[in-house]
């Protein structure tokens, strides 16, 4: 007696047998892009760090970001200055998209700087303060995630 298997087997002809397993790889293949999709809708901003050129500002320091986003939703980076209750936003701009956001795996890199000028640092005192980056995601799946943050303690100098 033979299995099931091998019944079938023997009345496919071979075209067929490769259109099944041709479609079984598409379908594979589509499954692992969805999952990877699902992820970067879950997690929008993959990684988020504040960076400055010297840990004490003075005029000409550079500060900066270093966030990679996953390309589903235009989300917003922000790049600030707080010094107690004074707060001073250094750059904010918008995170491309992909073109085909399901099936589109690329993700986004942004590495801008803003130089530290004198009439920034007039505005506030000498001493500490926080160079904080923050990266706000947008809904997706009936969900907004909270914004990812990144704080780097620095000095000011004017």
């Amino acid at each position: 007696m033979t299995t099931f298997a091998a019944a079938m087997a023997q009345r496919e002809s071979r075209v067929v047998r490769f259109v099944r397993r041709a479609a079984v790889v598409a379908g594979c293949l589509y499954a692992v892009s969805f999952a990877w999709s699902i992820c970067r809708r879950l997690r929008q901003i993959l990684h988020i760090e504040a960076r400055a050129s010297s840990l004490v500002l003075a005029p000409g320091s550079a500060v900066g970001f270093d966030v990679i986003a996953s390309g589903e939703v235009p989300n917003r980076i922000r790049l600030e200055l707080v010094q107690g209750p004074r707060r001073e936003v250094l750059l904010e701009q918008r995170a491309r998209t992909n073109r085909i956001r399901s099936l589109d795996p690329r993700v986004f890199r942004y590495t801008p700087t803003v130089p530290i000028t004198p009439a920034l640092l007039a505005r506030f005192r000498p001493g500490p303060a926080t160079l904080r980056a923050t990266g706000f995601g947008g809904q997706k799946l009936l969900h907004t995630p909270a914004p990812r943050i990144d704080e780097l303690q620095v000095r000011l100098q004017p």
